[in-house]
């Protein structure tokens, strides 16, 4: 559901501002863009985005880093609560028309508040589902997860490795979750608009929920 959720948010932030928001790879990109094009205070943006990404990892694994220094098993629905919110709050925001009109291109402050939350969300979504998965799998961007499955089925075929077999059929089905997130993404924003956030709002929620009652916190 993750990477579902992944997937959804990546093409929102193409669909709502023309950027993807997942991972922070193309901000440097768009900096050295806006660089040349003499568009400072864009250029600026662009590279407190990714600082938002980074912090919502750290917000996220300060939970974790935390209960483990005390010996505890870490707690998850704390922060998907937190993301569900965020989401939620995008979402009345964007109604409210804080964001201005769906899908015009980024150009000021307020794209970039919206750039900022979306960024933030998904660096903590990673941070998580990178701490519960011992940093085996990400869930918000494949280049990574890709990389892991080629390398994981080099392992397979040359060495016979079960363990590796499982974790690659894992690694599959993430690709496919996020690729389906990326079509309803694409389908249901355009319909209807900001009221889209509100379907990762209840799915944070809800694994939030879900991890707590299987006490997996």
């Amino acid at each position: 559901m993750l990477a579902f959720q992944g997937g959804y948010i990546n093409v929102a932030g193409l669909l709502t501002v023309h950027i993807f928001v997942s991972h922070i790879t193309g901000f440097s990109a768009h900096f050295s863009t806006q660089i040349v094009d003499g568009d400072f205070m864009k250029a600026l943006y662009f590279v407190l985005v990714p600082f938002f990404f980074l912090l919502g990892a750290f917000f996220s694994s300060i939970f974790t880093e935390v209960r483990k220094k005390n010996q505890k098993p870490p707690v998850y629905i704390h922060i998907l609560s937190v993301l569900s919110l965020l989401f939620l709050l995008v979402s009345i925001l964007g109604v409210g028309g804080f964001f201005g009109e769906f899908g015009e291109p980024f150009a000021n402050f307020r794209d970039f508040v919206l750039l900022s939350l979306l960024a933030f969300s998904c660096g903590s979504q990673n941070a998580i589902f990178t701490h519960y998965s011992k940093s085996i799998i990400r869930t918000t961007h494949l280049t990574g997860l890709t990389t892991d499955l080629g390398i994981g089925l080099a392992k397979y075929f040359v060495s016979k490795d079960r363990e590796e077999d499982r974790i690659n059929k894992i690694r599959i089905d993430l690709i496919l979750s996020f690729v389906v997130g990326s079509l309803v993404a694409a389908y249901v924003f355009p319909k209807i608009k900001f009221y889209g956030f509100l379907l990762p709002a209840v799915i944070s929620f809800f694994v939030g929920i879900r991890l707590f009652m299987t006490g997996k916190s």
